[in-house]
């Protein structure tokens, strides 16, 4: 995003008609030297659109779902949605489930 910028990343997709995206996260945990790394995965359907709404963190303005940028969007509804959150909805759940001993 700094050498291209939100209008670089709309062009490079300009010849595309399909402008579908994938918004992905990874969590990963491990309890320590010698023990396997899990990982915990989340991922957001979308699509890239020109710019809207702040500008100010990363892609958000340009990663539309369901008629929404990321940045146009309040946080609670971003953090329901988002990839990062259903990430760490999935560490979480692991979690709870008490399979860390």
């Amino acid at each position: 995003m700094k050498s291209i910028g939100h209008e670089g990343l709309n062009n490079l997709l300009a010849a595309y008609e399909d402008k579908s995206a994938q918004a992905v996260a990874t969590f990963g945990f491990c309890k320590g030297p010698g023990h396997e790394v899990l990982l915990f995965q989340g991922k957001t359907d979308g699509k890239i659109v020109p710019a809207r709404g702040p500008t100010y963190f990363g892609w958000d303005a340009v990663f539309e779902y369901e008629g929404e940028t990321y940045a146009e969007m309040d946080k609670a509804k971003k953090n329901s949605i988002s990839h990062r959150g259903k990430a760490l909805d999935e560490l979480r759940r692991w979690m709870g489930t008490g399979t860390m001993n």
